[in-house]
């Protein structure tokens, strides 16, 4: 199978999320996408707790062919960076060809993260545009000679649809109303 993994906290899941995961899915050829949302052991502001990104994802997955939600960093109490969760896709899919989901705002930091050689030169990505960034450049002059395999995913419809905007209460038209109404029942995001 050819399954594109897709990280991130989704706090909270929003529409460009699932629209850009199933353009991923499409424009990649890819079997299925599988959200793996960040455990409660990460430090980020206002992050809600894992179970109930999880479950939020797992609403807008069970609308959407080919979209999966994974819970493999939430089982895990320890802090995983993304060359341990990368490792353990690896050893879980073994078989599999793996593609690894990253908005471009993240992108440009990989060589920044813990095990920056392993990650730029052993894995394949889709990268997600952001319009700020000019990530086509940023690959030419900084990683193009030693990555593996990258696809860039353009984001134009979706360029005022974010997590943070969201939570700064400027729009719920961004989020599936069905994980609004989650929001509402659980209490989420005050």
């Amino acid at each position: 199978m050819k399954i594109g993994f897709f990280g991130g906290s989704f706090n909270p899941p929003t529409k460009a999320h699932i629209s850009l995961a199933k353009k991923a899915l499409k424009i990649c050829k890819l079997d299925k996408v599988i959200f793996v949302p960040m455990g409660d052991s990460y430090e980020k502001e206002e992050l809600e707790k894992a179970e109930d990104r999880y479950n939020m994802l797992k609403i807008v997955c069970k609308q959407e062919e080919g979209l999966e939600v994974s819970d493999l960093e939430i089982e895990k109490k320890e802090k995983m960076h993304a060359i341990d969760a990368f490792r353990l896709i690896e050893k879980i899919y073994p078989n599999d060809e793996k593609y690894y989901i990253i908005g471009a705002d993240n992108f440009i930091n990989l060589l920044d993260w813990k095990d920056s050689e392993e990650l730029i030169k052993r894995y394949k990505y889709i990268v997600l545009e952001r319009a700020e960034i000019d990530i086509k450049t940023y690959i030419e002059e900084n990683l193009q000679k030693h990555m593996k395999y990258i696809w860039i995913i353009k984001n134009e419809e979706h360029k005022k649809c974010s997590s943070s905007l969201f939570r700064q209460g400027l729009s719920k038209d961004m989020i599936d109303r069905e994980v609004l109404a989650y929001i509402e029942e659980k209490g989420l995001f005050k």
